[in-house]
């Protein structure tokens, strides 16, 4: 069985999984393209970096409204952007006037058009050029970001909205990541433990650890550490795919490797190798039969009780959709 590893030694975000994706072979070309069907203004820059000694792909998804460094206040999480950086910021119908008045004066709203509702994200993601795989991880990945957020702020889900930068980089990340993935030709996604960082995070209602909430609540179930890096490693769109990619967890698998790739995150970090390595090849036959039921288990305690099956309601009936996994905890 043909499988991918994800090692999070320092954790993931978009950028460096789409680095990881075309260090590993995957055609730059087939990313181009994908978000030119997005239709979001919006291109790749792709370079070669440096990260403590390890050649990798650094990916930065350039807008049409530059990422400026900036502070933003909100109720999800308060910190200092980097034009690589790709956080997704939230609103709600109900906060809008509070998030204009946190926000640094050229980032001001005077409506909501800077604003993308999940409902229209879902609209770009359907209207793109993109295998029918690869669409229903991006809009279970985006269903469950927006369910995560609704949780933390006690809204309903369809009220959250999107900072229009964070939207385009994260629209592009996801969509991008996820025909990326299915590009791969895997059976199956396997992930090491995530090293989530350490130090904080700036709230509107004061300093919370990392991970932050909605990293956190995406990534109930899943095996976590620190290093004791004292920088936030795991970000909510890497947290993202990895649900969405059901992956399963496990020390480095019984394989043969046929292709290697290291995904820049947008930082030197002191002594640490600030990159996501993803390892593509055959899981051993003595692997399958031995170990894989081990992290094939472990894959449906995490997910199974979950997920609703793609395209149907809460009653089961059959809608066209792609609806967001509950993110209650697992109970056994």
């Amino acid at each position: 069985m043909r499988v991918a590893y994800f090692e999070c030694f320092s954790g993931i975000s978009g950028n460096m999984l789409l680095g990881a994706l075309l260090d590993a072979g995957v055609s730059e070309e087939l990313l181009r393209r994908t978000l030119a069907s997005l239709e979001i203004g919006a291109e790749l820059r792709v370079s070669h970096v440096n990260r403590s000694g390890i050649a990798s792909t650094n990916v930065e998804v350039l807008t049409e409204h530059p990422l400026r460094e900036v502070v933003h206040s909100h109720d999800h999480h308060q910190h200092r952007h980097e034009p690589t950086h790709e956080h997704i910021h939230f609103s709600s119908h109900t906060d809008h006037a509070a998030h204009r008045n946190g926000h640094d004066p050229s980032h001001v709203h005077d409506d909501d058009s800077h604003h993308r509702p999940l409902s229209k994200i879902r609209e770009i993601i359907r209207n793109a050029d993109v295998p029918a795989p690869a669409r229903e991880v991006a809009l279970r990945a985006f269903e469950m970001l927006g369910e995560a957020e609704a949780k933390i702020h006690n809204v309903p889900v369809d009220s959250i909205h999107f900072h229009e930068v964070g939207a385009v980089d994260s629209i592009a990340d996801i969509v991008c990541g996820a025909v990326g993935c299915h590009a791969l030709g895997v059976a199956s996604f396997l992930c090491s433990p995530l090293n989530v960082g350490g130090g904080t995070v700036r709230c509107k209602h004061g300093e919370f650890p990392v991970p932050a909430p909605a990293t956190l609540a995406l990534l109930k179930g899943v095996p976590l550490y620190s290093s004791g890096v004292k920088h936030e490693l795991v970000t909510p769109t890497g947290a993202a795919m990895i649900r969405a990619l059901e992956c399963g967890f496990s020390p480095f698998p019984e394989m043969t490797v046929d292709a290697i790739g290291y995904g820049a995150g947008s930082r030197n970090l002191n002594g640490h190798p600030n990159v996501l390595r993803i390892s593509v090849g055959e899981l051993d036959a003595s692997a399958q039969a031995q170990g894989g039921s081990t992290w094939i288990a472990k894959q449906q305690r995490i997910h199974d009780p979950l997920r609703k099956s793609p395209g149907t309601d809460d009653e089961g009936n059959n809608n066209g959709t792609v609806r967001a996994p509950s993110i209650e905890p697992t109970r056994t």
